[in-house]
């Protein structure tokens, strides 16, 4: 059947025919696309701004909004999310006329947000200079730009990073150009379509990858050897993958968050900094992923995300950070005290503070000693031991608006604690808000696989001498 289902392919494509229109469209002169089934790649470029999308944007705005401040607090120099064009947003000539998409969409509004300096967008420059290039900066056959191309976005980077980052030194522009054409067969969307051996793309080679530059790839959390040689590109994992590089044009740690786009910028990277920590970036931001965990434990000099653009508008970069730690237990001012008044699927021990966990759901609803404005606190000491020794315990903090009838998602936060006493300056969550009232806080115990007893002493809401 795959033999038949390529053939009829084949000869439909001939005809601009797909016979899988969800998954790929068929273009011009032989040009490839993606479908709707991939983030609705056609229809988001189609249609005009919603409330909906507007929505999205604001709550994705103030993510990166916090995700900048968390860094910041956790001494990371530069934070900046690159944008890769969709190949329909730099070759839309090639489209079929109904797929072609209109301006502005709605990725255009998110990027002219309150935090658009932590984004580089790579649309307009590369659409820019297309004309200046025989060799084309995506694949016909391929969802993904070349070499080419994620060398030049790669070089626009540069550029709008040194007033930030002056101390980063930079490969010159010459590794970008084009050193010779290869020929490759088709790629993923010719692959759908079973025609792959059939059809090839032209491959530019650039300067950087002819240029040697030993390389060693580990998993991160084992170190073991993944591979040993020249550079070469590095597909994307959502397992860490560490790349050191030996000659590399700045000793610096670089955290990568990225997807399938940063298999060509790969080398790149290497060249530019020593050490690489690389992971697809929904592993890393989802509630409860990697992000947090690498930052606190390889402690990065610069974060960077890779995202392309139909998928930059997910749900998943809404994510919110979780709050900081301080580190001065001493140096707090307690403005509100608490008393537990309600406890959920567990059981409280002889003493005080000592629970048990007999449940799915366990939380415990702490009232405060009065009405309080987050404007006048922020800091929250939560003193948890866990029984077994675990060292940390997934939690989530609820804090019950005044006038609101019942705790809600909207008003919350996830985090890992890290069990001991803490101190967890929540003014750094945009959803903590400003002036608002609170009457009672909940702290839910999310661990199912550990933690099965402990002892919490009240809550205590508060600020710490750097806030007063």
């Amino acid at each position: 059947m795959d033999i038949e289902a390529g053939w009829l392919a084949k000869c439909l494509y001939f005809f601009g025919v797909s016979t899988i229109p969800k998954k790929v469209i068929v273009g011009r002169d032989g040009w490839l696309y993606l479908g709707d089934e991939y983030n609705k790649t056609i229809s988001v470029g189609r249609y005009p701004l919603t409330k909906t999308d507007i929505a999205l944007d604001q709550k994705i705005d103030s993510a990166v909004e916090a995700w900048d401040k968390y860094f910041a607090a956790k001494g990371v120099k530069l934070f900046r999310i690159m944008i890769a064009p969709n190949k329909s947003t730099i070759y839309p000539e090639y489209m079929p006329a109904w797929a072609k998409p209109v301006s502005p969409i709605a990725v255009d509004n998110l990027l002219s947000g309150r935090v658009a300096s932590n984004y580089v967008d790579f649309r307009a420059p590369l659409a820019a200079v297309k004309a200046n290039y025989p060799q084309a900066f995506y694949y016909k056959t391929d969802t993904h730009w070349n070499h080419l191309g994620a060398g030049l976005a790669f070089q626009y980077f540069s550029q709008q990073v040194r007033d930030a980052a002056p101390e980063i030194l930079w490969p010159p522009d010459s590794a970008n150009s084009i050193s010779r054409v290869v020929s490759r067969k088709g790629g993923d969307l010719a692959a759908m379509l079973r025609i792959s051996n059939s059809f090839s793309d032209p491959d530019p080679i650039t300067q950087v990858l002819d240029t040697p530059l030993e390389t060693i790839e580990y998993y991160f959390d084992t170190g073991e050897i993944i591979r040993q040689g020249n550079n070469t590109d590095v597909g994307a994992t959502y397992k860490p993958i560490l790349v050191k590089s030996k000659g590399a044009l700045n000793k610096k740690k670089i955290l990568w968050l990225r997807d399938s786009f940063g298999d060509a910028m790969s080398l790149l990277m290497s060249k530019t900094f020593s050490e690489v920590l690389q992971v697809h970036w929904e592993e890393g931001i989802r509630p409860g992923g990697r992000l947090v965990q690498l930052v606190d434990d390889w402690k990065p000099d610069y974060i960077f995300f890779t995202v392309i653009e139909r998928a930059f508008r997910s749900e998943s970069l809404a994510t919110l950070p979780p709050p900081i730690f301080l580190k001065d237990v001493n140096n707090f001012k307690t403005v509100r005290t608490t008393t537990p008044i309600l406890t959920n699927d567990l059981i409280e021990g002889n003493s005080r503070g000592k629970y048990q966990v007999h449940g799915s759901n366990p939380f415990i609803d702490f009232a405060l000693s009065d009405t309080v404005s987050t404007s006048d606190t922020g800091v929250l000491s939560i003193d948890l031991i866990c029984d077994d020794g675990a060292q940390y315990v997934p939690l989530q903090l609820f804090w019950l608006v005044d006038g609101t009838p019942y705790f809600d998602e909207q008003h919350s936060i996830r985090f890992s604690f890290y069990t001991g006493k803490n101190l967890i300056d929540l003014r750094a969550i945009p959803k903590w808000g400003s002036g608002t009232a609170i009457s009672r806080i909940r702290l839910d115990i999310n661990s199912k696989k550990f933690c099965p007893s402990f002892r919490l002493s009240n809550p205590i809401l508060g600020l710490s001498n750097a806030r007063f």
